[in-house]
């Protein structure tokens, strides 16, 4: 395998209230997208949850809900 086809891409899909919502996938694995939900507490970070998917769309849509309902 080629080290340079492994590349992780990181997109912050959205920072408000100190939720920081992300979206994380391999790109020598293309059927694994996750959603990474994290709370910024002080100068940390906890990840309380993580949800995987086979698509991006999927993906960007369960985001989105996230977002949303954050926002409510």
């Amino acid at each position: 395998m080629d080290a340079a086809a492994a590349v992780n891409i990181n997109t912050i899909l959205s920072n408000t209230n100190g939720l920081c919502i992300e979206l994380l996938h391999r790109a020598d694995d293309p059927c694994v997208w996750v959603i990474r939900k994290s709370k910024k507490f002080l100068w940390f970070r906890m990840h309380p949850s993580t949800t995987w998917f086979m698509d991006k769309q999927q993906a960007l849509i369960f985001a989105q809900k996230q977002q949303e309902k954050q926002l409510q």
